[in-house]
């Protein structure tokens, strides 16, 4: 299928910036694996330590400072997240919506083209880490920790045919559509 070249001037803003962090670190890293596990075996412990409050003297103390610890360091681990999103969105002036790119998407073997950045930068298909489309966006990932966000309501050609560009010019293992499945009708 033969697709006509792609410019998208993107504007991004704190809801932009702070749904792709949410997506890029809770779900596509998944950090939040490390610290439920850390909860689910010190909250084991303490259910031990429970369990045991009738034969063992402050059992139900030790059982409950374990919970503390066990549901308390992983609560603070995610509230140090969403506070370092809220900084980077301060440190990158993104409270107010500005313009910050623009990427051009062509059919060619090095047709991913960007500008108004520090320093414009071209990527050939062939080197590019993924797409994930999710639910009123795209990201681009040229590498595997960088990004370009693509705003659905951005892309003057629509969304669709954004999508298809990339599905034709990216392996079907580089795509990934996590939207929902009344999204994608």
């Amino acid at each position: 299928m033969e697709n006509k070249p792609i410019t998208i001037n993107v504007t991004v803003d704190d809801v932009i910036f702070r749904k792709f962090a949410v997506f890029d670190s809770l779900f596509r890293k998944r950090i939040w694996v490390l610290p439920l596990i850390f909860a689910s075996i010190m909250s084991a412990f303490a259910l031990a330590c429970f369990a045991m409050r009738g034969n063992a003297d402050q059992a139900a103390m030790i059982g409950s400072v374990l919970l503390v610890i066990g549901l308390g360091l992983p609560a603070a681990h995610i509230l140090a997240f969403f506070r370092s999103v809220k900084t980077q969105i301060k440190a990158m002036g993104l409270e107010r919506p500005r313009p910050v790119y623009s990427l051009s998407l062509s059919g060619e073997p090095d047709g991913a083209r960007v500008t108004n950045i520090d320093k414009p930068a071209q990527y050939e298909w062939d080197g590019l880490f993924g797409a994930y489309r999710v639910s009123g966006c795209t990201y681009l990932y040229v590498e595997a920790n960088k990004a370009f966000l693509l705003p659905d309501a951005q892309v003057e050609e629509g969304a669709e045919a954004l999508w298809s560009l990339l599905s034709d010019m990216l392996p079907a293992e580089k795509l990934h559509d996590c939207r929902k499945t009344k999204d994608k009708q």
